[in-house]
């Protein structure tokens, strides 16, 4: 099947299909479903030579002036299964939230302690909690709301692709002619170098 959703109406279509899960499981994430917003976004602070790269982020509550649940699944994921899956944990982080909060909207348990392990284990989540997948129940509804929605409308952004940017090196040269190269923190750092008893200049 085609799809001809943009990647935002299609999360929040599968948002829509994974509610049940929760108010089934006596989690009535339907309560908040109106504040559940959902993007295709990198993770906020997260940098390529980080060791986690996560694939999915829960903002708190506190950093919106809507007070909603920010959920970012990463761009690097296409496989339709897996995004639905990251989603629904993002899901089980937001009805958490709304569940045990403090006064300030901050989590006042683990992110994935015992009462994360609860729900998303209730709604079909399994494995390590940090980093849970579908079990086999839930793989298959998944793929029946794909075989009805069609497939995540998104392509792959490839991080590896990106070529790190050396530094940049300042041509300087002093009045007899000779030339050298330096870095724009260094003269930043140091000020600009002396040759010939003259300071250099940048060209």
């Amino acid at each position: 099947m085609k799809n001809t959703m943009n990647r935002e109406t299609y999360l929040n279509a599968m948002m829509d299909k994974a509610t049940p899960l929760f108010d089934n499981a006596g989690f009535k994430i339907s309560d908040i479903r109106d504040k559940l917003k959902v993007s295709c976004s990198m993770m906020v602070g997260q940098r390529k030579s980080s060791k986690f790269q996560a694939i999915g982020q829960h903002l708190p509550t506190n950093w919106s002036e809507g007070k909603n649940h920010e959920m970012l699944i990463s761009p690097t994921l296409v496989d339709s299964v897996q995004v639905i899956g990251v989603l629904i944990h993002e899901m089980v982080h937001a009805i958490q939230s709304h569940l045990y909060h403090d006064n300030e909207g901050r989590l006042n348990v683990k992110p994935h302690g015992k009462e994360f392990r609860k729900i998303a284990i209730a709604v079909g989540l399994e494995g390590k909690m940090t980093a849970t997948t579908e079990s086999p129940e839930l793989v298959e509804k998944i793929n029946s709301w794909i075989k009805e929605l069609g497939e995540y409308p998104h392509a792959k952004i490839n991080l590896d692709s990106r070529v790190k940017q050396s530094t940049r090196m300042i041509k300087l040269e002093c009045q007899c002619g000779f030339i050298a190269r330096c870095s724009n923190g260094a003269i930043n750092k140091y000020g600009l170098p002396d040759h010939c008893g003259i300071e250099m200049d940048i060209v």
